[in-house]
Parts: C-alpha cells; structure tokens; sequence
C-alpha cells in the first residue's frame, strides 16, 4: 500500500465518493461565488470544505437549492448547522411516523437539524436558487465509525433533542447569563434564528465598541457568535480550540495568525471569505474598511455541551487564566508590529484609523 493511502481519512474517501470537491487550505475566498458540482444524493449542487484549522473535526460544505425546486430528504448520525447565505424557502423536519415541523427562512436564517431526525429543504423562488452554508460533525463521525449505513440509514432517535415539539422553530429565545468570561454574557438558546443581520447585539469585549450575539442550538456541541466591528479598529488577541468558520458577513480587512513563537500569516478578507483559525493559534482581526465588519463564527464550541476545553477562556485576559490579550496585555514589540500593519493597511483605503482608547496606540 502506498503512502499516500494510508493518510486518507474515511471522510475523505466518502466526498470522493459523492462525486464533490473537497475544499482545502485556511480559507475559502468568497463561499457567495463558489463553484459548485452536482450532488446526486440531495438533488442540489454542493462543494465540501474542511480547512486545516478544523483538527479533522468538523467541516462545512455549500449547497444549492434549485429554482422552484427541494432537496431529497435526508437524515445523519452527526450534527449540522445552517445559515441562509441567498434566497428565501422553507424546511421541513421529522421524526419517523409523526407529524412534520414546517418553517421559513430568508437570507441571514441561521438554524441547527436536529441530531439523525429526517429534514426536507424547499426553495421558495421559482427564478432563482437559494444557497446555504452548513458546518457539521461528519469528520469526526465518519472517521471514527467507518460505515455509511450506520451514519445515514440508523433509526436511532435522540427525544432530549428533538421530541416532534410544535414549536422547537417556532425562534422563542431562552436567555441564560455566562460569568466566565471578563464581563457577563448573554447567552442565546433557540434552534431557529430568523435573521442574523438584525439581531440586537450586546457589549462585547472583544475589542474598541464593538458588540456580539452567541448562539446555542438543537442541544448539540455546535454553536455560533456574531461579532460587529467597527471600521478603523482591531480585535484583541485571542486563541481557542479547532473548528470555529469565521464567516465574513460585512466589511474589508485582514487577520493575523500565528503559533507561538511562530511566523504570521496575513489572510485578506472581504464579504464572503471564511477562514478557519488553527487550533490555539493566537490570531486577530482588523477591519480597514471605514464601513463596520461583522462575522459569523459556526464552531465546535458548545457552552453547554463541551467537546474540549481549548475555548473556555476565549473572551477572558491571560493575566485571569482565559486565552484573550486584553491591549494591554499586548508585549510592546507585538503591539508595535500590529499598529505597524494595521496603519499602513488602513492608509492605503484612507480609513481614519480609531484606536484612540487604546494606551500607547
């Protein structure tokens, strides 16, 4: 056997196998515009990704609706969780032998299947396809059970999941504080968010004004956060585990990644793009638009349900034992390279830059 086969992972084989590509690398330059292939056990046309920083746990994959058309039903023994990137349709969800749960979306709907329930999408346009992006477990699943039958055709149900509940999409809110963090934290537990574009987001501590929303979904090991930054500012430092798409919803800039003591990488960004930061590699964001930025992390990070530690402390200082740099926490030299990159990128698009609050900026 070669040595080439014997570094294929089963989830690798099985993209081959639907015929799809398999998208590679840190980021995906813009999944609105993405080529796409047909994949004949949906009906749709789709292309998997999974980005090195993902640890071979999750991955995403883009899928397209058709004009006035649905997508074959569908049922999997690993989690997903959609947001509406174009278009506007409906799905239906189930459990075998009981009544079907119906609900709309638009562009911005963000939702989670439940775990192994059946799940139907329709296209509400007659003239134009809808196109969705969806994170999921399958790497981890299908590299750790290695068989197709198991994971698409088990009859196992999972009731403190989903329990056939008239209004599990009905989008009612269960708010629950978190004080881990530097400040409280609001919370979000639904399993249908209408529009993500129009929340109404909280203070946030990830950098100079800006404000976030954080989701929980479906009772899974999924979640999400959105962050609104604004324009002429940049993030704090920060590091988590494996798996967080950051997904580019507004906004022009770029984020530095790095290992310790390791070399940066510079990935570029505008609406669109989505990168996948590499497990406890420090990173920041920084926006040189004069418009705000805003984003969309789907993750394996669950607040409830933890499948690792790595993202406890995300949005707590070093200096109280989190994996955030507050700004003055930033090393001297660090902070001086960044304001470096960060000035002469914003000069060259004339954006003022807005880190007056920040000490020594």
């Amino acid at each position: 056997m070669s040595e080439a086969k014997w570094n294929v992972l089963y989830f690798e084989e099985w993209v081959k196998k639907e015929g799809l590509d398999l998208i590679r690398g840190h980021k995906v330059d813009n999944v609105f515009t993405q080529p796409l292939k047909p994949w004949a056990r949906t009906g749709g046309k789709a292309v998997q990704i999974q980005l090195d920083g993902t640890g071979e746990l999750n991955a995403s994959y883009i899928q397209e609706i058709p004009p006035g058309g649905e997508l074959a039903p569908q049922r999997h023994m690993y989690e997903e969780m959609i947001f509406i990137l174009k278009g506007r349709g409906s799905t239906s969800v189930w459990r075998k032998g009981e009544k079907k749960n119906s609900f709309e979306w638009q562009a911005g709907s963000l939702f989670a299947v439940p775990l192994n329930a059946w799940y139907q999408h329709f296209n509400g346009s007659g003239s134009e396809p809808a196109r969705y992006i969806a994170v999921t477990t399958a790497p981890i699943m299908m590299n750790l059970i290695r068989d197709d039958d198991f994971i698409f055709n088990n009859d196992a149900v999972f009731p403190e999941r989903y329990n056939s509940q008239e209004d599990y999409f009905s989008g009612k809110v269960h708010q629950e504080s978190f004080d881990g963090w530097d400040i409280p934290t609001q919370i979000s537990f639904s399993n249908f968010f209408a529009d993500v574009y129009n929340l109404q987001l909280r203070e946030s501590n990830r950098g100079v004004n800006t404000k976030g929303y954080s989701f929980e979904m479906a009772n899974g090991v999924l979640g999400a956060h959105t962050v609104h930054i604004p324009g002429g500012t940049f993030t704090k430092v920060h590091r988590h585990g494996p798996g967080a798409h950051v997904l580019w919803l507004s906004g022009e800039g770029y984020s530095l990644i790095w290992p310790d003591g390791g070399e940066k990488m510079k990935e570029e960004w505008r609406r669109g793009t989505m990168l996948v930061p590499p497990d406890w590699w420090w990173h920041q964001h920084c926006v040189v638009s004069k418009e705000p930025a805003q984003h969309l992390a789907l993750k394996l990070s669950s607040k409830r349900n933890k499948v690792n530690r790595n993202s406890n402390g995300t949005m707590k200082s070093v200096r109280k034992g989190g994996s955030q740099m507050n700004y003055e926490d930033f090393p001297p030299e660090l902070m001086a390279e960044l304001k470096r990159i960060f000035q002469e990128e914003c000069g060259k698009r004339g954006t003022p830059v807005h880190m007056e609050s920040v000490a020594d900026f």
